[in-house]
């Protein structure tokens, strides 16, 4: 009895050990199967008859028993196989239940009992599933010849009852699809239509889907390169380490996207196997027509191997995507090209990069002033690098300042350039070219004047009042009006029309000797301000009228309204071209020879406080006026204004004499650090070269690879051109 079930316990562990061994077998065998199908070269197309001939095959599971059920041909190229042909088998309790054949390691299924016709050396034809081959022809004897000698009928090789009940014939299989009725109308309707037959669906090589580019297009990759880039130009004007944070975080996801394959990119995707005429072909959209409005697209370096308009039938493979034609007859394939001359080289990801990097670049070079940067970084590391402070204008003028230095310029009597076109907006309270004058103007009548000046652009300058005498004049008025009335209506309506209101101008000597002092200073033409003014005054001789105010400064005079109105607006005419003049002497005062000058580059610029209100566009005109007046006048007498000015010596400006004259200054902030800040790991002159290197390599290696991508691409449609001339001729 223990032997007994000691040799059963034996049976099992053998069966056990067969059927493992077996199932190895088929694993190797799948394993083989995907190497010849990247590596097998085509001998020609799986032709209709041969495909409705393996069709019954692909639609029922029984007639492939013990083979495992494939609803679909990998594709309809036809390759040839030679060798022994040897059927594996695995026996249950003494009885066959499952087999295979193979040659070479490649698993065949012989369709209509094509299996009798196996000898000791064998050539068989065979187009591929993804676990096996159909056999076409085996030694001469192909499968239509096959399928006629069975009259019809299709059997399973295994000899089961109940799979003889599955076995049918292809009469049958007529009269069902006939009986579908209404699907299969439809369907022969839609292919009539479209004068092309669909004959299979199945998914595309794996050599096919190497050409489609299996990376990202670049977009997001240079999205976040341009935030790494807009966050540093933040950080470099704000110095704050938040927005660092925010720098080093977009260059990570840059990295991430530029090396990152979508798993979608890897999908193989449909592919059509259809029949029909090509109708049109369009040239320049690189495009060909099928049936009557299938429209495909072409390689461009196909379009002279098709045809404009075929008159038999040709087999092409579609995918069903995109539509993009990848088979041709047995003449043109990319999956052919792929297998002979590699997958083409796909640039748009390069040529993204390379446009934003040299952009990037280029706006981090011009803002955050990268050679200047580079040479500080340069002297600092060989220790070169000197620091000045300036406290008066003699310290810089004698100091032996280099470019490269950093200096700290703590000055008063700073002015900006009159001539500054932006100090002439109304938004702006800086300027870029400065210039310290600690000496005020000497022997200059412009600044002898400036009491007067002063005065005149008062608002209060023109003073009007109304009292007891300008009461009296309108009441008398009053009174002639309604005599007017009275006496004749048509006059009284004209004395109505004339009726004017009347006030008291005061200190009309004062008005009269000053303006006269500024006509005569600045040499203005004040012809019509002296006429208004002469009429108080019984005199033609302005002369003899200037000495008749200065005897009696403070007369008065009651007045029409309107008469102020164009006395104050000729007046407002005249304060203008007064301005003129002085911003004309400030200018020479600021240039002169005693001068320093200061240029702040690279878009810094200095606040002046005392150019705040000057340049407020709140104010009225004659407030204006009167605000830049007072500001001239603080050039003048050097009461300007006091800066601090840090940064780093761009340019250095000489007198004669070799003594300074002026400085071209960077005055960005970051150079207020000091030296050990200036290069740590948050320093945004560290930085700022950082991204400049990044982006400048960016772009040129992504530039490199490109020219080598495009120059792969044209010497390989060369070849293929060359390879497909060849073979049709």
């Amino acid at each position: 009895m223990e032997f007994y079930w000691l040799f059963k316990v034996f049976l099992i562990g053998l069966a056990l050990f067969s059927w493992i061994s077996y199932r190895s077998e088929r694993h190797q065998n799948k394993q083989n199967l995907n190497d010849i199908v990247n590596e097998r070269i085509s001998i020609r197309k799986l032709t209709e008859d041969e495909f409705q001939l393996l069709k019954p095959y692909l639609d029922n599971k029984w007639l492939v028993f013990p083979y495992k059920y494939q609803s679909s041909l990998i594709d309809l190229e036809v390759s040839e196989l030679v060798g022994n042909c040897v059927r594996h088998s695995l026996y249950t309790n003494s009885e066959e239940t499952s087999f295979y054949y193979e040659i070479g390691g490649i698993e065949l299924f012989f369709p209509y009992n094509m299996y009798h016709h196996i000898s000791d050396f064998n050539e068989v034809e065979v187009v591929f599933t993804q676990r096996y081959a159909f056999v076409v022809k085996i030694n001469g004897y192909d499968i239509k010849t096959a399928a006629e000698s069975q009259n019809g009928g299709i059997y399973s090789e295994l000899d089961e009852p109940w799979l003889q009940e599955q076995s049918f014939d292809l009469e049958t299989l007529e009269d069902e699809e006939s009986s579908s009725g209404k699907a299969t109308k439809i369907k022969s309707e839609t292919d009539n239509k479209n004068n092309y037959v669909e004959l299979l669906e199945r998914e595309e090589t794996p050599l096919e889907s190497k050409n489609k580019n299996k990376k990202t297009n670049g977009i997001l990759s240079a999205f976040f390169l341009i935030s790494m880039t807009v966050s540093f130009l933040m950080y470099w004007h704000l110095t704050n380490s938040a927005i660092l944070v925010l720098v080093i975080f977009s260059f990570i996801l840059f990295m991430l996207f530029y090396w990152y394959q979508p798993k979608s990119k890897y999908d193989l995707h449909k592919v059509k196997c259809i029949k029909g005429l090509i109708t049109s072909k369009q040239t320049n959209t690189k495009k060909v027509t099928v049936g009557k409005n299938y429209i495909l697209n072409v390689p461009h370096y196909w379009l002279p191997f098709l045809p404009d308009k075929s008159s038999i039938p040709a087999n092409m493979e579609v995918t069903v995507d995109d539509k993009n034609l990848i088979c041709y007859q047995n003449m043109l394939s990319i999956n052919n090209e792929i297998e002979r001359f590699g997958p083409p080289k796909f640039v748009k990801c390069n040529l993204i990069l390379f446009i934003t990097g040299i952009v990037l670049s280029i706006v981090v070079y011009f803002q955050a002033s990268i050679i200047d940067n580079a040479l500080l970084a340069y002297r600092t590391v060989n220790e070169s690098i000197t620091s000045w402070n300036l406290e008066d204008e003699s310290t810089l003028k004698n100091s032996p300042i280099k470019k490269g230095d950093l200096v700290n310029i703590k000055m008063s009597g700073v002015s900006c350039d009159v001539n500054e076109k932006s100090n002439e907006k109304s938004n702006e309270k800086g300027c870029h070219t400065l210039f310290i004058n600690n000496q005020p103007i000497e022997n200059n009548h412009v600044a002898s004047m400036v009491d007067q000046m002063k005065s005149l652009f008062d608002n209060n300058f023109i003073d009007t009042r109304i009292d007891r005498d300008v009461m009296r004049v309108q009441q008398y008025q009053d009174r002639l009006n309604e005599m007017y009335k009275q006496y004749d209506r048509r006059a009284s309506v004209y004395s109505m029309n004339i009726r004017s209101l009347y006030t008291k101008l005061k200190n009309i000597g004062k008005i009269v000797t000053t303006l006269d002092k500024a006509c005569n200073v600045f040499e203005l033409d004040c012809h019509n301000v002296r006429k208004e003014l002469s009429i108080f005054y019984n005199s033609s001789n302005w002369q003899e009228i200037v000495k008749n105010a200065e005897q009696y400064p403070n007369h008065d005079e009651v007045v029409d309204s309107k008469f102020i109105s164009r006395l104050d607006s000729l007046i407002s005419t005249l304060k203008k071209d007064i301005l003129v003049k002085i911003k004309d002497t400030v200018s020479n005062y600021q240039h002169q020879k005693s001068s320093l000058k200061v240029d702040l580059s690279n878009y810094s610029y200095k606040d002046i406080s005392t150019l705040e209100n000057v340049n407020n566009g709140n104010l009225t005109q004659d407030s204006l006026l009167e605000l830049k007046l007072n500001h001239y006048y603080d050039v003048l007498l050097a009461k300007a204004g006091i800066i601090n000015v840090v940064g780093l010596v761009k340019d250095i400006y000489y007198q004669d004499d070799d003594t300074i004259s002026g400085l071209k200054v960077d005055a960005n902030y970051c150079y207020s650090m000091n030296l050990n800040d200036l290069f740590s790991l948050t320093s945004p002159v560290l930085i700022s070269l950082v991204i400049f290197s990044v982006t400048s390599l960016i772009s040129f290696f992504n530039g490199i690879i490109m020219c080598y991508k495009l120059i792969a691409n044209r010497r390989r449609q060369s070849e293929i051109i060359k390879f497909y001339k060849n073979r049709i001729i």
